[in-house]
């Protein structure tokens, strides 16, 4: 696993908590992992791995990955307890329609009384498939701390490593080069 980097700030200051991200590149798939000092908040009725959409709503760490070139991009959720959900998308908030989303596998989670950890890998030959290609890849990692119930977002529940133009996450106009991430 790379290097952790922490949440600098959430969209109205300081972060919520004590919170990092890894993001590693091999040869085969990317690995993202979530680091969180603080209690999770999640939902009760969500088990372990299953695919939820709807995660944003609780606790969730986010990978954005995109295409340069053509505009796609995907959205991978992943919650304390290694629920997930992903999505291709052709422009901001457009999914796709004709791409199967993306399959991506839960590796580990530890939920604590004050903290909690989880990560996933999710395969080059997906990400390749939804977006068309692994060249100019550009990139967001976020973080939900406490919710976010739309249309009452709690703007200090959201966390972007990337300075985004607006508090809205779908703005792959906005992200950086994949180097700059990991």
């Amino acid at each position: 696993m790379g290097e952790w980097r922490p949440f600098l700030t959430s969209f109205v200051g300081s972060p919520k908590a004590e919170c990092w991200y890894c993001l590693d590149r091999a040869s085969e798939f990317f690995q993202i992992a979530f680091l969180v000092k603080s209690p999770a908040y999640m939902n009760p009725e969500i088990s372990e791995a299953v695919v939820f959409e709807g995660l944003w709503h609780h606790d969730c760490g986010e990978l954005w990955l995109g295409n340069a070139e053509n505009g796609r991009y995907l959205e991978i959720n992943l919650a304390p307890n290694g629920a997930h959900w992903t999505c291709a998308f052709v422009l901001p908030r457009l999914r796709d329609g004709d791409c199967r989303p993306p399959i991506c596998t839960p590796n580990s989670h530890l939920v604590e009384e004050t903290q909690w950890y989880s990560e996933l890998r999710i395969a080059n030959s997906e990400v390749e498939r939804c977006l068309g290609s692994l060249d100019s890849l550009v990139g967001n990692v976020t973080l939900v701390l406490g919710g976010c119930d739309h249309p009452n977002e709690k703007l200090e529940n959201l966390h972007s490593i990337v300075p985004l133009g607006a508090h809205d996450f779908h703005r792959p106009q906005d992200w950086v080069p994949l180097s700059n991430l990991i």
